[in-house]
């Protein structure tokens, strides 16, 4: 009993011994109202933040078709790996990070005009573009790209793994719920929504190639999903093309989280030594 109750005098007397060694994922919520909706988030904040002052990049990191904001932590090494971050982890269903083309579920002005300023507001963020990075997997990747393309001022690096760049109708004929998710967000193949939210055409549409995020993009050379290394080859072309700073990962792996898990470590590697100025 005794040795009890000196280690936990032991744990609590030394000011935030152990606090700084504990990364505390955190389940928070905000009503949306581009979305009309309740929507959650993980909010993965790094060890030492609850005793600290100090005001930390941000990183947005999407899930893909089918996931939600638990998928990160649940599926992948990010706890471990997160560093001097704090990691915003948000719901945003089957939506394609992407307003709909009925004007009722406004994902993208949701995580763009709702999320990232309620974050700014509550947690010790930067609060500028120099502290804020967009990253997702699959359908995240298409969002973080399509962000950082239409909004290039909200973010200094996005990253995409697997991005799927452009999921064509009928890929899936089996998977009905797939093809309805993308005629709600998109709307009929080339009509005005699509091409508005298409990152081929997005990229067209650049006028200042310097002004863009750094891009971080990668595929596993194996996966399977129907145009997902095509696509990504050819917007790589297209970005080599237009001038723009970026660099490509081919690399063994599928659509999995295997693949996703490392090529978040690499992600991370990668971003701790971005310099803006020499990238």
């Amino acid at each position: 009993m005794k040795l009890t109750v000196l280690i936990f005098l032991f744990l609590f007397s030394s000011e935030g011994l152990f606090a700084q060694d504990v990364v505390t994922v955190a389940d928070d919520s905000l009503i949306s109202k581009a979305v009309d909706a309740k929507m959650r988030f993980h909010a993965v904040l790094p060890a030492g933040y609850r005793i600290s002052h100090e005001r930390y990049t941000t990183i947005y990191l999407l899930h893909g078709y089918g996931g939600d904001r638990t998928d990160w932590v649940k599926r992948s090494g990010l706890v471990k790996y997160i560093g001097e971050y704090i990691v915003i982890c948000p719901d945003a269903h089957n939506g394609w990070y992407t307003n709909s083309v009925d004007g009722k579920r406004k994902y993208e002005d949701y995580i763009l005009n709702e999320l990232i300023p309620y974050v700014e507001r509550k947690y010790r963020t930067l609060g500028t573009r120099h502290g804020r990075i967009i990253a997702g997997l699959s359908m995240g990747g298409y969002g973080a790209l399509k962000f950082a393309l239409k909004r290039p001022e909200k973010f200094i690096f996005a990253a995409s793994f697997s991005g799927a760049l452009y999921v064509p109708a009928g890929s899936r004929p089996d998977y009905k719920d797939l093809s309805s998710s993308l005629e709600a967000a998109f709307g009929k193949e080339k009509s005005e929504q699509w091409s508005q939210n298409d990152p081929f055409t997005l990229l067209d549409s650049v006028k200042t190639v310097s002004a863009l995020p750094y891009l971080y993009i990668s595929t596993g050379k194996d996966d399977a999903l129907a145009r997902i290394v095509e696509n990504n080859r050819k917007l790589v072309e297209k970005l080599q093309q237009r001038g723009v700073l970026y660099e490509y990962h081919e690399t063994p792996g599928g659509h999995t989280w295997a693949y996703w898990d490392k090529e978040l470590r690499n992600f991370l590697a990668r971003l701790s030594k971005f310099d803006p100025l020499n990238p």
